[in-house]
């Protein structure tokens, strides 16, 4: 793998879903809750909510903004008076899980001097929710649909993240489980990053799938948080 300069260095980025949590409470929002929600509205299933709810998510679709956004759903749906976000939340709240070596990296990070902050696509209230238990080693928390009105972390995102921090990209590291939007967007602009695959046992895109086969890009895949650190010979630290 390969190592990484400290003494050049000064903000680590992360990615949310994936990387610093697991998907499981934003699956449970969408997937459950507003459908249950529905549901109990109007007398349905859940089944026959959650087809519903299901074909109205893909009509709109992941290159629309509102796509990513609750209330906007709550709206559409009707659920405005039934149910708040913040209601949705606390019943999928058992779902947020942080993973298990995150803490220890963050901890270790911010005892070494660097700025720690989340780079996400999710909106920030699911940021906000989910970073509750580590959220004081972050200085900033930066949502691409919510602070930008973008829905993808593109070359300009980072671009703006590095300008708001007052940092060259060249100083930043980002970690992210996108092969696109967490790897080669940052480095694109300059900044350093690693592709996190926590499970090489699922099917990945062609594309990922070469660089298992010995491309360059190996030496910056992880397979959890704790490669960052020995990335900067800082394993020992914990």
């Amino acid at each position: 793998m390969e190592k990484l300069r400290a003494k050049e260095l000064a903000v680590f980025s992360f990615d949310l879903d994936g990387t610093l949590v697991s998907q499981g409470f934003a699956d449970c929002v969408w997937l459950r809750g507003v459908p249950e929600a529905y549901a109990a509205k109007q007398g349905l299933s859940f089944e026959q909510a959650f087809e519903f709810v299901k074909s109205r998510y893909d009509r709109v679709g992941e290159e629309r903004v509102e796509w990513y956004k609750i209330d906007y759903w709550l709206r559409e749906f009707g659920l405005e008076g039934e149910v708040t976000r913040e209601e949705l939340f606390r019943r999928c709240e058992g779902e947020v899980r942080i993973y298990e070596e995150a803490e220890e990296v963050l901890r270790v990070l911010k005892e070494a001097g660097f700025e720690l902050v989340v780079c996400s696509n999710a909106p920030t209230e699911f940021v906000e929710f989910q970073i509750r238990g580590i959220k004081k080693f972050f200085s900033h928390t930066f949502s691409a649909t919510s602070d930008f009105g973008a829905v993808k972390k593109s070359n300009g995102f980072y671009e703006r993240v590095c300008e708001i921090l007052g940092v060259e990209p060249q100083a930043v590291v980002h970690t992210g489980d996108h092969w696109v939007f967490d790897f080669l967007n940052p480095r694109k602009i300059g900044m350093n990053s690693f592709f996190l695959e926590r499970s090489r046992s699922k099917g990945r895109s062609g594309e990922r799938r070469e660089v298992r086969s010995g491309r360059k890009e190996e030496e910056f895949v992880l397979t959890d948080l704790r490669g960052v650190l020995w990335a900067l010979d800082l394993e020992n630290e914990k």
